[in-house]
């Protein structure tokens, strides 16, 4: 079987803000990338950003720029059809669903998006705007908690590796006390011993608080 290749093409979604699109497109793109994206979107609606592609190579930069907020729409590749075939084949774009995006490979087959469960027999346009707005505070919800997440287990990270080398400088602060055959001072102000130290500074204090006070006795 002839392997089909792709051109993919995005978009900005409708009702959207395009310079909150823009500044995340410069802080996940090439500075020229970026820029020149921003530059074609601004004169066409639609922008191609790859041609001839894969299939795996489709998914991938749907799914990338998906997450970067843009509409990926996917059409076949023209440059690989014979010219008698390319006005049939304007007309067999790749069907993609109207709210999320989602290819549909074989559209006559099946009666609902797969992915958000729009039904394709009664989608007016009322419908599709308003589920496209649900899918798109549905996205926006799952993208910020994955990045709540990434950055909570960072942090996680960060306060595990800190502990590591705490206690692998502790380590060997008392390996280097013990090959000097020194006493360290230190260890007993930490932990369980710090609760033993104290005592024992305390019964120390109070017996020589009561010699003091004996002394005092006899020396009347």
């Amino acid at each position: 079987m002839k392997e089909k290749y792709y051109d993919v093409y995005v978009s900005y979604p409708p009702s959207v803000d395009k310079e909150r699109i823009n500044a995340c497109l410069r802080d996940n793109l090439p500075e020229n990338q970026a820029d020149d994206l921003i530059q074609a979107l601004a004169e066409r609606p639609q922008a191609i950003i790859a041609e001839n592609c894969s299939k795996e190579e489709r998914e991938n930069a749907q799914h990338y720029f998906s997450y970067l907020g843009l509409d990926v729409i996917i059409r076949h590749s023209l440059e690989l059809i014979p010219e008698e075939n390319q006005e049939e084949d304007v007309k067999k774009i790749i069907d993609q669903c109207p709210v999320c995006r989602t290819i549909i490979d074989d559209p006559d087959a099946i009666e609902e998006c797969p992915t958000c469960h729009l039904h394709f027999a009664t989608a007016t346009d009322t419908v599709i705007e308003r589920k496209r707005i649900e899918w798109e505070e549905k996205v926006a919800f799952e993208r910020k908690k994955q990045q709540e997440i990434a950055l909570k287990l960072q942090l996680e990270k960060q306060e595990e590796e800190k502990r590591l080398r705490k206690q692998i400088r502790a380590e060997l602060e008392q390996k280097l006390i013990q090959e000097r055959g020194g006493f360290n001072w230190r260890s007993w102000f930490k932990g369980t011993k710090a609760l033993i130290s104290i005592g024992i500074i305390l019964l120390v204090v109070f017996i020589l608080i009561a010699i003091g006070y004996l002394l005092a006795s006899f020396m009347k």
